[in-house]
């Protein structure tokens, strides 16, 4: 009997440091954490405005390309269509470079 007490208090021993051992392991990480470096913008600040970027540039390009085909736009269709689109431009210009 005593054997068998000896037995069952290493299994449990053996069990209690494996258990204890697998979650030291998990809590530490293997290699140390590497420093993270920050995101560089998508796109570079320049223009006449501060901040204005080749972004923003492009998009008041494309509005002022709308405004002349607006001017010069004869069918109702075709000036319904650019005014939607000068609308569109008109609030990504709003909300993206101002």
């Amino acid at each position: 009997m005593s054997r068998l007490a000896v037995t069952v208090l290493v299994l449990v021993a053996s069990v209690a440091v494996v258990a204890c051992a697998d979650n030291i392991l998990k809590e530490r990480p293997a290699a140390k954490a590497v420093r993270a470096t920050a995101a560089k913008p998508a796109f570079a600040a320049m223009g006449k405005a501060k901040g204005e970027s080749s972004v923003c540039a492009s998009y008041r390009r494309q509005l002022r390309v709308v405004q002349l085909r607006q001017t010069l736009a004869t069918g109702k269709p075709v000036a319904a269509q650019l005014k939607a689109t000068e609308l569109s431009l008109n609030a990504v210009i709003a909300d993206a470079c101002e």
